[in-house]
């Protein structure tokens, strides 16, 4: 499949525009994979890192382009922009941890890791610490279905920080690399780093280029090659998302939450969150609560 014909998404299965609105996501592996009739076709994501936990079962992975047989317990992780598809057995079970780039971040800063083994690609046999990796699984996938809980997010920040020093620490021991990124793929990593650092402020793209020593135009290029965005939608994109966490996970007014991310004019707001989203803030808002409901 030629790298254009490549879908960059979200999630398997739920189309381009599906964002995600935690700073991860949690799910059994046989949910997507049984779905989808156990064979999960060439995707990459842009936004994210992906850490699934084979536990029992087999499959064929295809990672950029490198086939490997994979069986259960091991442990997989998928870096952005990595092209993967899978060919599961029937019988596959375990855990599937969707970390998005801002956790990413979080994380550097938190557990002082330079560059965490999560942002890279690999596969490592869990021979031993499978009970200490299940618990700690166990307890995130717990965390994350306490969509209202008090204190979830810090909750989940903290889980995962536990969870990457428990996979740094296992990749020494395994002799797993840190890897390495091409440089359009490391260009862009560094820019949705800066996005998330910077989003409240919105930099001109002529900004952020500079930083990277690299032209607003070539920015552009890569990121419509890459991701089939511009710089300024991916931006966008970024602030939209926290439009969108603070009317689903605060009770913040619709004007609070424009003076909040940076806008002057909170009529202005409406009007840059309907272009993108289609439906008004407090439109936005009702049919979330809706289906908190449901």
């Amino acid at each position: 499949m030629a790298q254009s014909n490549i879908p960059t998404i979200q999630f398997y299965g739920e189309g381009e525009s599906t964002a995600m609105l935690d700073l991860l996501h949690c799910e059994p592996l046989i949910t997507r994979t049984r779905a989808h009739k156990f064979t999960i076709r060439p995707h990459r994501h842009s936004a994210l890192s992906q850490i699934f936990y084979l536990q029992a079962g087999s499959g064929e992975a295809n990672l950029d382009g490198a086939t490997t047989r994979v069986e259960g317990p091991c442990i997989m992780v998928i870096s952005p922009m990595c092209v993967h598809d899978f060919i599961w057995s029937e019988d596959v079970s375990g855990t599937v941890i969707s970390i998005s780039n801002v956790l990413l971040d979080e994380l550097k800063l938190s557990a002082s890791i330079d560059k965490p083994v999560i942002q890279s690609t690999f596969i490592m046999p869990v021979n031993n610490g499978c009970a200490q990796l299940e618990a700690m699984l166990q307890l995130i996938q717990f965390e994350y279905n306490q969509s209202l809980a008090e204190g979830r997010a810090q909750a989940l920040v903290s889980l995962v920080t536990l969870l990457a020093i428990w996979l740094e620490r296992h990749a020494i021991q395994h002799s797993y690399s840190k890897g390495h990124q091409d440089r359009k793929s490391e260009y862009l990593s560094r820019f949705s780093a800066m996005i998330n650092r910077d989003y409240l402020e919105q930099r001109k793209v002529e900004s952020y280029a500079k930083e990277l020593g690299i032209t607003a135009p070539y920015l552009n290029s890569l990121c419509q090659r890459l991701v089939d965005s511009s710089a300024l939608q991916l931006i966008h994109q970024r602030l939209l998302l926290e439009a969108k966490r603070h009317l689903i996970y605060t009770v913040m007014s619709v004007s609070e939450i424009a003076y909040a991310l940076g806008f002057n004019d909170p009529a202005y707001f409406n009007r840059f969150f309907k272009r993108l989203c289609g439906q008004t803030p407090k439109q936005f808002r009702t049919q979330a609560i809706r289906e908190d409901k449901t």
